[in-house]
């Protein structure tokens, strides 16, 4: 059966030839652009049905090796380039539904890829041991890919998990009052008529205990910044990027910080909290700090150049992070958010639903 998939799975494979084609990769900056920093890849290590090594070799070519140690191709690494840039023309002229490309298959076939995605335990898409010049160290280290090619994919994803309950706080709603607001069509238009009727919202509590457990093992006061910073994609005038939503909640500094940098004390709360979920914690399984893709990120950009986001520049990965990401809305009906509803204690309530998506 031919192998199908969209521009983000395709773009996996793109990624392994254009780096076996250049033999390194280039660090990126805060904006994706090609920092002079760069990393010699001495090998690409690929699991399927079997294990594949692809070394580059002195005389520009690439050694596959398989799981018994024996040579199983020895190809140009000009070859690598030539089929990277079809693929990548491919890729960019294809629709976002999945596709088969029979000649990038071929070439696949000869190199040991059965698929467009090697199996992993972790959130690694590829696994890479670099020459880290600066270190002269050659670890083995597993990066996660996100390709703007396609679309834009999520940091943390939404579920019943990511719910977070405010309390609503001000007028007194009747029944009447919140037969009405619900009623009404669309997210903004019904957090809008909360206001209008003289309330506010404040944090209550992070709905799923594992996903709490998770946010305070990260920070004491993660869970109601969190839940500020969501809060304000829901007000009049909303915003959506995660800078943004930080620098509004560092204005009215809910944590009464005193020093000088106000916006940097909140900003290291949230890169925290988005490091962690990139390379690893998610919202259902108890978090412990230990990282899974423990290289940091490959970005393949519009035009088809890939920068690296080296965790050892822990810096430059929480930058790429706050910069590129910002919330979005999942399905109110699926995850049952957005509905005001009266508690055990008689008051009113409201969930919103916490969903991190890059920005491409």
């Amino acid at each position: 059966m031919a192998i199908s998939g969209n521009k983000g799975e395709w773009s996996e494979i793109y990624t392994l030839f254009k780096l076996l084609g250049e033999g390194k990769v280039h660090a990126g900056g805060a904006d994706m652009n090609k920092l002079d920093l760069y990393y010699p890849i001495l090998n690409i290590i690929r699991e399927e049905s079997k294990k594949y090594e692809y070394k580059p070799d002195t005389d520009q070519h690439i050694v596959v090796i398989d799981e018994d140690g024996c040579e199983f191709a020895r190809i140009s690494m000009n070859k690598f380039l030539e089929e990277s840039s079809k693929l990548l023309e491919e890729i960019k002229t294809a629709n976002d539904r999945a596709f088969t490309l029979p000649a990038t298959e071929s070439f696949m076939t000869e190199i040991g890829c059965s698929k467009l995605k090697a199996p992993s335990k972790d959130k690694a898409d590829i696994h890479i041991i670099i020459h880290d010049l600066r270190t002269n160290m050659t670890p083995l280290l597993g990066f996660s890919i996100k390709s703007q090619l396609g679309s834009a994919s999520t940091l943390l994803n939404a579920g019943t998990t990511t719910n977070i309950t405010y309390k609503i706080v001000g007028t007194k709603l009747s029944d009447v009052d919140i037969e009405e607001i619900n009623a009404i069509m669309g997210h903004l238009p019904r957090m809008e008529a909360i206001f209008n009727k003289g309330c506010d919202l404040e944090y209550n509590d992070i709905e799923h205990p594992i996903f709490k457990n998770n946010l305070l093992f990260l920070d004491s006061c993660m869970p109601q910044f969190i839940a500020d910073c969501l809060l304000i994609d829901s007000l009049p005038n909303s915003k959506s990027s995660i800078n943004e939503c930080v620098a509004e909640v560092a204005k009215h500094n809910p944590f009464k910080f005193n020093g000088k940098n106000v916006e940097a004390f909140y900003a290291h709360k949230m890169k925290v909290l988005l490091l962690d979920a990139a390379l690893g914690m998610t919202p259902a399984k108890e978090w412990t700090g230990r990282y899974d893709a423990n290289g940091g990120y490959l970005v393949v950009r519009k035009d088809g150049e890939i920068v690296c986001y080296h965790f050892y520049n822990r810096n430059d990965v929480e930058d790429y992070l706050y910069n590129n990401t910002r919330f979005e809305r999942a399905s109110r009906s699926r995850y049952g958010f957005g509905y005001v509803y009266k508690g055990s204690d008689g008051c009113a309530y409201v969930k919103l639903n916490l969903q991190i998506r890059f920005k491409k």
